[in-house]
């Protein structure tokens, strides 16, 4: 059973910015994701899920403009950092465990390849950060998604502070994993 939208909106952070990505190229940008309206991609299946710098208005005040999926940018625009989930009709093959929450066992495959992902235990807010997906050991397999998010990567050190703005290169992916399913999540 392959991971619908509907299930993983539950899961990201109220506060990022979302960019949802179809695989003929066109996206939809979104500066939360409750500016998503409900129901509108809940049947599509999730193909991925990474960060990405894509197109915002600088002019956070006024309706976003209508882009049927093609976004094309103006000096009013800026490149911001977001979270990008890839949907597409059809479910991929890959296994899933059989209860209706995520667990990282069945969030893992979707990831991107890498950079950074910090590993949050719910539990006592502890953290271990990870350069690519490869290196998350399988002894977070069992732990149930409690959220994804992002936020900024003070362990960069200089590498990237020349890099003016917000560009995900100076991010790190976050996965709160927890002992206990949520119990605020009802399928």
């Amino acid at each position: 059973m392959a991971i619908q939208f509907e299930e993983i909106k539950k899961y990201i952070a109220r506060n990022i910015r979302i960019s949802i990505c179809f695989p003929d190229g066109h996206y939809y940008n979104y500066l939360m994701i409750s500016d998503i309206q409900e129901l509108k991609y809940d049947t599509f299946y999730v193909y991925g899920i990474g960060m990405i710098d894509v197109e915002f208005s600088m002019d956070v005040y006024s309706k976003a403009q209508k882009s049927d999926g093609i976004v094309m940018s103006s000096k009013s625009d800026t490149l911001c950092s977001a979270i990008e989930i890839v949907l597409q009709k059809a479910p991929r093959e890959i296994e899933r465990s059989m209860g209706k929450n995520i667990l990282f066992k069945d969030l893992k495959p979707y990831l991107q390849m890498g950079r950074y992902f910090s590993i949050v235990n719910r539990k006592d807010w502890s953290n271990e950060l990870y350069e690519y997906k490869c290196d998350i050991p399988d002894r977070y397999n069992n732990m149930y998604v409690y959220g994804i998010g992002m936020e900024n990567n003070p362990d960069l050190g200089k590498a990237f502070e020349e890099f003016e703005g917000d560009t995900c290169l100076k991010k790190k992916m976050v996965i709160v994993l927890s002992d206990e399913p949520r119990e605020d999540i009802i399928f």
